[in-house]
């Protein structure tokens, strides 16, 4: 039987079940828990952490549901005093400076200050990096740069330290963990980079560097860290439904101080989904699992990929999605978007969000490689991660602060945040079909590759990959027409979906994960965009050579598979049709 191949739109539609999710949620609850997890200093392997993960897990015991304290060790890292003195100024008065998480110590250390006037303009050529960081030498460094790589380039070349200009004055904290979770033997000379680097507030550094601009400064740092490896608890509690294909709904923990919206709102409304769901098992279709990670802030997502590694088989064959909630019930908060993996498809977004946002919706925003996204190498073909914003899309200023405390939480939006995130779980575990979109996803894996080519220099080629691409897109269409009649396509989903969801997502092995800094989708393709010969060094301009040709090569080997995959389950399901 020959199927029509077009490209069916994909809707969200609420279901009896979801409102009856959403109706059963009880604000109280959820605001009374917010307030007992402030009371406690939730870092990782600490005495309120345990506390915290214990009367979640004893939560989960009192109502009946199956509960799991998975305990795991981790490199903990916590930021302590920290100062700088300006010396001969005079007036021995110290600047007050936050420590990131895997800073280096100092214990007066005195050095002269330079400031990076690159950091200011906006960034400069790979060549041009070179002669940037030769002035860096033996030097302390004053700059607006905070990243990981910044801190390994600023240390190979011999800086002495660092000091990174926040945009408030607020102790906000930060992290230079450059590996995700916990390291490899090959990652521990990079994992730490061992260079001493805080933050300074934005009045005291604009003034440090106004300083500056009259002459050199001789300055004495001095930064205490508590780093040492810990045990810690995770409470994972699993609300079994009819199938054991499951979708995990996820939070960390750990927190910064109060830590009232990073992430206790989170915690509290995965407690109340819990209960809701817990009282409506036999209505369930597929399982749900509640996971409250540690060493999120504090060990660089060591405890979702401790999880990962741990479980990784049950994730591969049976975890159909995973939501994440990070930052939840703030006051202000006026908009919910998405961050996605794009499998479910933009129309289903809109249409989700619609009831949750007045006039339209933001357009889904693809993922990116943080926050406790750690599942793509097993194949999980939806993650989707709300975001509970401000119209002007500006940060709540009290994040990673000691101002994220009570009273930033709004009661009416913790509770539709808690809504929003049982009304997706709900949805993914009773709907009959996973709403898999995968011509819009070839659509948009198109896209993106597209817009990378468009800034290659003549030494990078991607044309190997479009006939690839387009042999994948009909197999995909072929799979989604055969679909139509199916009953049970998860693990179709799971082997051709969440294949996708990892060769676009990943750069590395599904048993390994991919360092921890800010990269786009197709990362090993797109780090050479806009680099030419002339602009950068010999050396390094062979080596991203070298990655682009081998993560070409692996780009359209797995699409390859997939296809075929594709086409295997469309000829067993029309087979099944000849036979019948």
């Amino acid at each position: 039987m020959q199927k029509i191949k077009d490209k069916k739109r994909i809707l969200y539609k609420k279901t009896e079940f979801s409102e009856a999710v959403s109706g059963a949620l009880d604000k109280s609850r959820i605001m009374k828990d917010v307030e007992m997890l402030c009371r406690l200093d939730r870092y990782t392997g600490s005495k309120d952490g345990e506390e915290a993960a214990g009367r979640i897990a004893q939560r989960m015991e009192e109502l009946g549901i199956p509960v799991e304290r998975e305990k795991y060790q981790v490199y903990r890292s916590l930021p302590g005093a920290a100062s700088l003195r300006v010396q001969g100024d005079g007036t021995g008065e110290a600047v007050p400076l936050t420590p990131y998480v895997y800073s280096g110590t100092a214990k007066d250390l005195e050095a002269e200050l330079v400031f990076d006037r690159t950091s200011a303009a906006g960034g400069c050529s790979q060549r041009e990096q070179r002669a940037r960081m030769a002035g860096f030498s033996g030097k302390l460094v004053l700059t607006y740069e905070n990243s990981f790589s910044f801190a390994c380039e600023a240390k190979r070349a011999g800086a002495l330290g660092v000091l990174t200009i926040w945009h408030a004055d607020l102790a906000h904290h930060g992290t230079l963990g450059g590996v995700w979770g916990t390291p490899e033997p090959e990652d521990l000379s990079w994992h730490y980079p061992g260079i001493p680097f805080a933050e300074i507030g934005k009045n005291a550094g604009e003034e440090m560097q106004k300083r500056l601009e009259s002459g050199p400064l001789t300055v004495r740092l001095s930064i205490e860290m508590c780093q040492g490896i810990v045990s810690s608890t995770m409470p994972v509690a699993r609300i079994q439904g009819r199938s054991e294909k499951f979708v995990l709904v996820s939070g960390h923990y750990d927190s910064w101080y109060e830590g009232a919206t990073d992430n206790g709102v989170a915690n509290a409304a995965m407690m109340e989904l819990a209960r809701v769901f817990q009282e409506n098992r036999e209505r369930l279709e597929r399982s749900v699992v509640f996971a409250w990670w540690s060493g999120h802030s504090d060990g660089r997502y060591a405890g979702s990929a401790w999880y990962y590694d741990h479980h990784w088989e049950e994730l591969k064959e049976n975890c159909v999605a995973h939501i994440n909630m990070d930052i939840c019930g703030c006051k202000g908060s006026d908009v919910v978007g998405f961050q996605t993996s794009m499998l479910e498809g933009a129309d289903f977004d809109r249409e989700f969000l619609k009831g949750f946002n007045e006039g339209e919706p933001d357009p889904p925003v693809s993922m990116t490689r943080f926050a406790d996204q750690t599942f793509w190498g097993a194949d999980i073909p939806f993650a989707i991660m709300p975001k509970f914003i401000k119209k002007d899309h500006e940060m709540f200023y009290w994040w990673h602060t000691r101002e994220d405390t009570f009273d930033k939480v709004d009661p009416e939006v913790a509770l539709r945040d808690t809504r929003v995130i049982g009304e997706l779980a709900a949805f993914f575990a009773n709907c009959g079909k996973p709403p898999a979109d995968m011509s819009g996803f070839v659509d948009f894996m198109e896209s993106r590759l597209r817009a990378i080519e468009e800034r290659l220099g003549g030494d990078f080629d991607l044309s190997p990959v479009w006939p690839v691409l387009g042999r994948l897109r009909e197999a995909v269409m072929d799979l989604q027409a055969s679909m139509e009649d199916q009953e049970n396509t998860d693990d179709a989903i799971l082997e051709t979906a969440g294949e996708l969801a990892r060769i676009t997502y990943t750069a590395s092995s599904p048993y390994h994960q991919d360092p921890a800094v800010k990269a786009p989708v197709f990362s090993g393709l797109a780090m050479a965009e806009g680099l030419t010969r002339e602009n950068t060094e010999e050396e390094y301009y062979l080596a991203v050579q070298t990655r682009f040709v081998r993560q070409r090569n692996r780009l359209t080997g797995q699409m390859k598979q997939v296809l075929e995959i594709c086409r295997r389950w469309t000829a067993r399901w029309e087979n099944q049709e000849g036979n019948m």
